[in-house]
């Protein structure tokens, strides 16, 4: 069984990610026009970090979906 509050916290993970993602590798992009070059790199990697944490949040919604479909049929089926 998949508690409601897990599904709840990786559904609302979703956006707070992209937008993660997108402000820091924004502000990459800003700090490598502005001629900061370890910055920019450092706010790159930050921002891999926050793709990784995205598509780890995405299987792993993914998956638990699946699981709650699955008991779900299992349950109207009487097994």
């Amino acid at each position: 069984m998949i508690p409601r509050w897990f599904l709840t916290t990786l559904v609302f993970a979703l956006p707070v990610l992209v937008v993660t993602f997108a402000v820091v590798l924004g502000a990459a992009a800003l700090a490598g026009g502005l001629g900061d070059a370890s910055g920019s790199r450092g706010l790159f990697w930050l921002a891999m970090a926050a793709l990784v944490l995205l598509v780890i949040d995405v299987l792993l919604l993914v998956a638990a979906l699946g699981i709650r479909a699955l008991e779900a049929d299992r349950d109207e089926n009487g097994a």
